[in-house]
C-alpha cells in the first residue's frame, strides 16, 4: 500500500513539473505510475487533493519544531531545514504550477495554505513559548516572524533563483527579525 501511493505521488510530482497543473489528470499519473486510475480515487477524491498530497509528500516527513531553550538557535535550525527542504528540485519544478492551481482553481481554494499552516504549527508553538517566557516581546507577532523568514526563501526559490543556503544569510534574517522583538532575556 505505501509503496503505491509513493508511486502515485511520485508520478503526480513529475508530471506537475513536466506538463504543469493544467494538464494534470487522474489517467495521465495513472499512466505514469503503473497504478489503476480506481486505486487513486479510494485514496484521492480529485486532482487538487493528489496535488495537494503530492506537495506535502515532496516535503517531507514533518519534523517537530526544536526547542533548546533558546529562539535564536531553533529559528536558525528551522529555516536552515527548510532551505535543504526547498533545494529539491522536485519539489522547486512542482511548486510553480501548484500555486497557479492556488490562484486559478476553484476546488483548489484553502488547500495550499492550509498544508502551509500545519507545516508551520510547530514553529508558531515554538515562538508563543518564546514569548511566554519572556524571551520576546508579548507584542510579537509569531505570523509576521514567520512571513518573513519564510518569504525570504520562498523569493529566492521562486523568483530570484539564488543560493537559500547562502552561508550567514539565514543567520543574519533570524537576527534581523529578533532585533525587533526580542527582549534580550533568556529564559530560566
Amino acid at each position: 500500500m505505501e509503496r503505491t501511493v509513493a508511486a502515485v505521488l511520485d508520478a503526480t510530482l513529475l508530471l506537475l513539473s513536466e506538463v504543469g497543473y493544467r494538464q494534470l489528470t487522474i489517467g495521465l499519473v495513472s499512466e505514469r505510475s503503473g497504478v489503476a486510475r480506481s486505486t487513486i480515487y479510494r485514496y484521492w477524491k480529485n486532482v487538487p487533493e493528489l496535488a495537494i498530497a503530492a506537495f506535502d509528500f515532496a516535503l517531507g516527513p514533518r519534523s517537530p519544531a526544536p526547542d533548546t531553550g533558546d529562539v535564536r538557535r531553533d529559528l536558525i535550525n528551522i529555516y536552515e531545514r527548510l532551505a535543504v527542504a526547498l533545494k529539491r528540485s522536485i519539489w522547486g519544478r512542482a511548486l510553480p504550477s501548484l500555486i497557479e492551481a492556488t490562484r486559478n482553481e476553484p476546488a483548489f481554494a484553502g488547500l495550499l495554505p492550509r498544508l502551509a499552516d500545519q507545516r508551520r504549527e510547530g514553529s508558531r508553538r515554538r515562538l508563543l513559548k518564546a514569548i511566554e517566557q519572556g524571551e520576546l516581546r508579548p507584542d510579537a507577532d509569531p505570523e509576521w516572524i514567520l512571513d518573513t523568514l519564510t518569504g525570504l526563501l520562498y523569493f529566492r526559490l521562486l523568483v530570484s533563483g539564488t543560493d537559500m543556503r547562502e552561508p550567514g544569510m539565514i543567520d543574519w534574517a533570524v537576527d534581523s527579525v529578533l532585533s525587533q522583538v526580542s527582549t534580550g532575556k533568556r529564559p530560566d
